[in-house]
């Protein structure tokens, strides 16, 4: 299957392809592209609140009829110029909501003020499934190679039914 390529634009209306359009000013520093299961966010620029509002509601928008578990989302930091604070706490909360949606999302930059940015917002989430790597690369083959986030769930919620059950049939076997 062929990449779909998205670039949103503030003179585009995007209602055809499920994406929301930008937010109505001069500079757009974001866009979204989706190719299979892969959505990925480029920001580039100066990336402030209202760019980040706009970029939150297009995800939200985008994420609203998926499937939980079944995207992961590529954040490509590389381009930006400067992050406003508003733009960081914005970008905390959507990564707090793709952590119930998304089954694993990856913040690439080489850059290091970027990377402790992106190092921030999972943090704050906090979402093990969010990760920064320094390459594309390395995102892609931890992205491919995990397993999905319903998975690591089951076999952690059977890990604790197992616990509590061997701890109450200990205490009932010495009545």
């Amino acid at each position: 299957m062929r990449p779909r390529r998205v670039v949103i634009h503030p003179d585009i209306s995007l209602q055809s392809t499920g994406l929301a359009a930008a937010p109505p000013h001069s500079g757009t520093t974001w866009s979204l592209s989706e190719s299979d299961a892969t959505i990925t966010v480029s920001l580039r620029g100066d990336f402030d609140g209202s760019q980040a509002k706009g970029l939150d509601e297009a995800i939200r928008g985008r994420m609203s009829g998926a499937v939980p578990g079944a995207h992961v989302f590529v954040f490509d930091l590389d381009g930006l110029r400067r992050c406003s604070v508003e733009g960081r706490e914005v970008l905390a909360a959507l990564q707090r909501h793709l952590g119930g949606v998304a089954r694993r999302t990856a913040y690439v930059t080489g850059r290091p003020l970027f990377r402790g940015v992106a190092l921030w917002i999972c943090h704050s989430a906090p979402d093990s499934n969010a990760r920064t790597f320094p390459s594309l690369e390395t995102a892609v083959a931890w992205l491919t190679s995990s397993e999905a986030r319903g998975a690591v769930l089951m076999r952690g919620a059977e890990s604790w039914i197992e616990r509590t059950r061997s701890l109450t049939f200990a205490k009932e076997a010495t009545r």
